[in-house]
């Protein structure tokens, strides 16, 4: 079950990612990825669908480059921060 960006147990839970209304589509995607489980090629491959559809959503959102690099390095941050804690959620078969 997906609660769109940010953790839903843990210390982590307390912490609302930056732009979580507008990213919480990829979010969900995500989760349910996770949710659905897999192995270590299979986490990799969700959090690099979630940067990249992060990077989707927000090229529909600005054509200037200062907003799109702005969100690239939000993306690029939701990417690092899920490789690393993302290993508590994954569901590993």
């Amino acid at each position: 079950m997906s609660n769109g960006c940010g953790c839903e147990r843990g210390i982590l839970r307390y912490i609302k990612p930056p732009y979580a209304q507008r990213y919480y589509v990829p979010c969900v995607i995500h989760d349910d990825a996770y949710e659905r489980g897999g192995g270590r090629a299979e986490r990799k491959e969700a959090d690099i669908d979630l940067f990249n559809n992060m990077q989707r959503v927000s090229s529909t959102c600005s054509r200037k480059p200062f907003t799109l690099a702005w969100f690239t390095l939000i993306a690029l941050l939701y990417y690092v921060s899920i490789r690393i804690f993302g290993r508590f959620y994954f569901n590993y078969k």
